[in-house]
């Protein structure tokens, strides 16, 4: 090994002097006409640089607020909505900034945030520092601008159930009687500006054309009106029904009230087949008033002829003084109750000579 490498040396010794030496010799001037045109270029090439023209943009930022769902909704947009500022930086770079620029605002690292019953509001003062800008751009004259961002805070209360029925539609002469629902309150959570203000929650239009007596359904709740409140367990937002509501109501015949005045107070004597051995003065008013209430087909073509309010006399057989309960009597079906006023009435009965 020792021999080749000193034999090796001399070979190599021999091709420099030979070889190398007189190529460099003869293209001397030509590296050093290389190594100045690189200088020169290296030169201009800085020059330019240092003589580009740096512009000046402005620039408006949307401003986004990112937070999450479960603190609430937003209760309109951020103010002020956009912020306004310089950038710095050479014309072509500048030219490549996207026309929807946004500055993104997290609530997590809001500087201020100031809660009330009903809604959560954060502010931030915006830095040179929040601005996401290329690297060859610069921030020139941005003044801190003051953001705020109010939540509508989420809360959960319970609101009553209420039938939505379209009384229009009964059959004529009935009207609706007591209505029961099942449950009678329901959960909802929501925005507190809506929810807060939210004592009650209707049911779907129940149609009532054709009922005529006592029947039930399970209608949905109204939700369309109130997009932002989810209802929990009765939720019809969801594909799968979780529960059901129970409504059950009574159809009445409708009832209506009449008063008739000054009817006559006529006395009942005994039939026929008995003798009427007591004769008989009415010593008070002989007239009454009638308070009278039933259907209202009913009462409406109801008569004074077909009211009869009587005094029995039947059942006295001895002369004197009386006071006698009156009784009224119609010749109608339909009617549920009557008040007479006076209700009683002042009768003399004499006794009837015999001759």
């Amino acid at each position: 090994m020792t021999k080749h490498m000193a034999a090796f040396k001399p070979a190599w010794k021999k091709f420099f002097l030979e070889k190398a030496v007189p190529f460099f010799t003869k293209n001397l001037l030509l590296f050093a006409a290389f190594v100045l045109s690189l200088q020169i270029w290296w030169t201009i090439r800085e020059q330019i640089e240092k003589n580009k023209k740096i512009e000046t943009k402005q620039v408006d930022y949307t401003v986004k607020i990112l937070y999450q769902k479960s603190e609430g909704v937003p209760m309109g947009t951020p103010t002020p909505e956009k912020v306004s500022v310089s950038l710095s930086g050479e014309q072509s770079d500048l030219k490549k900034l996207s026309s929807d620029l946004q500055l993104k605002l997290d609530t997590s690292q809001a500087e201020g945030r100031t809660e009330t019953d009903n809604n959560i509001k954060y502010t931030w003062t915006v830095k040179d520092s929040d601005l996401k800008v290329p690297s060859k751009v610069q921030v020139e004259n941005f003044k801190e601008t003051r953001i705020e961002f109010t939540l509508d805070k989420i809360i959960t209360k319970e609101l009553k159930v209420e039938a939505n029925l379209n009384k229009d539609e009964l059959p004529a002469g009935y009207k609706i009687g007591n209505v029961t629902i099942v449950p009678e309150k329901v959960p909802a959570k929501g925005p507190a500006s809506t929810l807060s203000e939210l004592e009650r929650i209707r049911t779907t239009v129940i149609p009532l054309d054709h009922q005529k007596d006592e029947f039930e359904l399970n209608p949905e709740l109204d939700e369309e009106k109130y997009p932002d409140i989810d209802f929990g367990v009765y939720s019809r937002k969801e594909k799968e029904k979780k529960k059901t509501l129970l409504v059950q109501i009574k159809v009445l015949r409708r009832n209506r009230t009449r008063f008739f005045k000054t009817l006559p107070v006529r006395i009942l004597i005994p039939s026929a087949s008995r003798k009427q051995v007591m004769a008989c003065e009415i010593v008070s008013n002989p007239t009454v008033d009638l308070e009278v209430s039933g259907e209202e087909n009913v009462i409406n073509v109801l008569r004074r002829e077909d009211i009869f309010i009587f005094a029995n006399i039947s059942e006295f057989q001895k002369p004197g003084l009386y006071q006698i309960d009156l009784r009224c009597a119609i010749d109608k079906n339909g009617i549920s109750d009557s008040k007479i006023t006076p209700s009683k009435v002042n009768v003399k009965l004499e006794q009837i000579s015999r001759r």
